[in-house]
């Protein structure tokens, strides 16, 4: 897709990153960084993705979700291996704390799978969830498969939100790029203040 003519030199490379295959290929790292030690949600590259080129945002859900399966499986295969290394490994990452893996632990106890659905609307990494269906020797297929339920609706939605930001202001983050990349910073920075705050 070639950039109209009014449109800024940054939203040209924006787009045509965001059109690429490397826009797959770092949709998927990050899931899978992210569902391991990273505390950066994918949410944040995919809607990035969609601002600027709706399908492909739409195509880096599919491809967060399986970096998140993969990453859920290590998590998975480690904490059952070694769970106390594991929890202590996971209270070190950002926004994370021993209550909100005793949290976890207790969900999971009563509800099993179904804890990794609803858990992480409450603003709880899935990464934790990963850990303790592991150490819980919960059913690995059955895990995998909820991963997908867990990961992509969320994902996908933050793609329409930012493809539909990105056809209802086209002509501002056409020539306004950077204003817009600016603000869209700005906003993810304002979600993780007031989740440090949420958690604190």
């Amino acid at each position: 897709m070639t950039a109209e003519p009014n449109s800024s030199p940054l939203y040209g490379r924006l787009e045509r990153h965001s059109a690429s295959s490397g826009s797959l290929v770092i949709a998927f790292l990050w899931g899978l960084a992210e569902a391991t030690l990273f505390f950066v949600v994918p949410d944040v590259y995919v809607g990035f993705v969609a601002l600027f080129h709706w399908r492909k945002g739409l195509l880096t859900t599919v491809a967060a979700t399986a970096g998140a399966m993969i990453g859920g499986a290590i998590m998975y295969g480690l904490a059952g291996a070694n769970a106390p290394a594991i929890n202590e490994l996971l209270v070190e990452v950002p926004l994370i704390s021993p209550e909100m893996v005793r949290t976890v632990a207790g969900q999971t106890q009563t509800s099993g799978l179904v804890a990794m659905v609803t858990g992480p609307l409450q603003g709880i990494p899935y990464k934790i969830y990963a850990a303790q269906a592991g150490q819980q020797y919960l059913p690995f297929i059955s895990f995998v498969l909820v991963t997908i339920v867990a990961r992509l609706p969320r994902f996908f939605l933050l793609a329409l939100m930012g493809a539909g930001l990105g056809r209802v202001f086209g002509k501002s983050v056409r020539r306004r790029t950077a204003l817009v990349v600016g603000a869209y910073v700005l906003l993810w920075i304002g979600v993780y203040v007031w989740y440090y705050f949420k958690v604190g």
